[in-house]
């Protein structure tokens, strides 16, 4: 899901919460089942690990579906039904998922700078010497955009309760994109209103 680059940033770009109160507002959310869509292990695995961290800090019982399913292929991956088979044998009432929804990427030239000083200046030998420090070439960079998408679902009538698209740019590292995305989306959950700040986090 994550090309390694540099100078990170991440925003939100839209969230959406459902305003049919009666799917959702009068239950009580326990056990948050935990799913990131992606073939890449590392990135499942620790955006998972994160989410489910950030979960359990907020009183919820997090269930990872890492730990109920193996890693996933686009040519080997879990039916809709062996997801809801697995949610209601874990007594999961609501489920989260991250997706990429896709990316972009864009090779910029940088160009150099050029001084510009007569050549006769100072003779052939003063120029000589110079020359070499006339051009500084230019240089190719690489950027990679990432657009995911993040969903709470009801598991019981399988509704939508929220979801928001995101930005991540030029990934740093899959640990440190994990931490941060996962911080983005209980800040847009909570401002959303779907998820009450936790006044014990520190």
């Amino acid at each position: 899901m994550f090309f390694l680059c540099c100078q990170t940033s991440m925003k939100t770009t839209s969230s959406w919460v459902n305003r049919d109160k009666s799917a959702y507002a009068k239950k009580q959310y326990k056990t948050i089942f935990i799913a990131v869509i992606t073939s890449n292990l590392e990135v499942r695995t620790k955006l998972e690990e994160e989410l489910a961290m950030a979960a359990e800090k907020h009183g919820y019982i997090p269930i990872k579906s890492l730990d109920k399913f193996p890693p996933l292929t686009a040519g080997k991956k879990p039916t809709i039904e062996n997801i809801f088979d697995i949610v209601k044998k874990v007594g999961a009432d609501a489920i989260f998922t991250t997706a990429l929804v896709r990316k972009e990427s864009e090779r910029r030239y940088v160009p150099g700078t050029a001084i510009y000083t007569p050549w006769f200046y100072g003779g052939f030998r003063g120029y000589y010497g110079t020359a070499w420090m006339y051009y500084d070439p230019g240089y190719y960079t690489k950027t990679n955009t990432y657009f995911l998408e993040s969903n709470l679902f009801d598991a019981t009538n399988e509704s939508v309760i929220w979801s928001a698209q995101s930005e991540v740019y030029n990934p740093i590292s899959i640990e440190n994109t994990s931490k941060r995305y996962t911080a983005l989306m209980i800040a847009q959950l909570e401002k959303d209103g779907v998820l009450k700040p936790n006044s014990k986090e520190e």
